[in-house]
């Protein structure tokens, strides 16, 4: 909580919701009125939980929202894509056609025409010297 979350009311810390939740917690009060003892405290304690609920769920969204990467819209500005172009063009055919294309490795030996095996080690030898390059 920062300096103004202090002087503002509770209905602007739950971004205008604070409507909806009422009238979500009035119509529990409704739905079970012959099972509820006290009303007054069964509104007061659902309301807190749906506002509970509420922030739980913005603080969830924003954190989500701040963690998700931007797509890289130039393949070359990519620190991954320099690297794999860095490869020898036998590994670098390999990787591409593998992740960045999703060719079976079956697929990957008839297109460049080699060997299974080949394929394999290719690719195993690549991917060795992307993981040395980066991490």
């Amino acid at each position: 909580m920062g300096p103004d979350d202090e002087t503002r009311s509770p209905p602007d810390r739950l971004d205008g919701a604070s409507e909806e939740i009422v009238q979500e917690a009035f119509l529990r009060i409704y739905q079970r009125s012959q099972s509820i003892d006290n009303p007054e405290a069964y509104l007061r304690t659902t309301v807190t939980n749906l506002c509970r609920s509420h922030l739980r769920r913005l603080r969830l969204e924003r954190n989500v929202s701040q963690h998700r990467d931007t797509p890289v819209l130039n393949p070359e500005l990519d620190e991954t894509w320099g690297a794999i172009c860095r490869l020898p063009f036998r590994q670098r055919s390999v990787i591409v056609l593998r992740f960045y294309e999703d060719s079976t490795i079956e697929e990957i030996a008839r297109v460049l025409g080699c060997r299974i095996g080949t394929v394999k080690s290719r690719l195993h030898r690549g991917l060795e010297k992307l993981r040395s390059e980066l991490l």
